[in-house]
């Protein structure tokens, strides 16, 4: 995704990226599976949960479904202009970290019901920044949730956000 917003075809290359992109569209349809059985998002052990459309990521410690930490750098798939991240992927990062917390295992699924983002600074792009994410506390099938991102010393956006736990029968 950085190569591709990052470059500039010729009329050949895109023609011949189109028709690669078409073939490999055309096997992975072939290797289709419900949703439960889908790797994309849940291998752990790759940054980002090996996601390709949220910035790159690194949890370094974690006690879920408490706290956990770690770093992240926003590559030129993100640009929003000028060297600067665009605004919308910081609050999908926080969006990512608050779910490893509010859905870690041993938890009862949830969803996101609201997610404050608050920009303080600049969020670079190609920068390594750290990250922490906490839960702050929990009212029956309410969890409340915070994170932080900072740029060194600096911090660049802060996050709060409710978790609500499905009822049953709710997907």
């Amino acid at each position: 995704m950085d190569e591709f917003s990052s470059a500039s075809l010729t009329e050949a290359s895109s023609e011949e990226l189109r028709a690669t992109l078409a073939d490999l569209t055309e096997r992975l349809a072939a290797e289709r599976v419900p949703e439960e059985e889908r790797h994309y998002g849940r291998l752990f052990r790759l940054p980002a949960a090996g996601q390709a459309t949220t910035p790159w990521y690194e949890v370094l410690e974690s006690t879920p479904p408490d706290s956990l930490t770690g770093r992240s750098v926003f590559g030129p798939f993100f640009l929003g202009g000028r060297g600067a991240a665009h605004g919308g992927s910081i609050p999908l990062l926080f969006d990512e970290l608050f779910g490893w917390l509010a859905n870690a295992e041993g938890m009862p699924a949830s969803r996101t019901a609201y997610l404050n983002t608050r920009y303080l600074s600049v969020v670079r792009i190609g920068v390594e920044l750290t990250f922490s994410a906490w839960t702050e506390r929990a009212e029956g099938r309410k969890r409340f949730l915070r994170a932080e991102l900072r740029d060194g010393p600096t911090l660049c956006a802060e996050a709060e956000s409710l978790f609500v736990t499905l009822r049953p029968g709710q997907a």
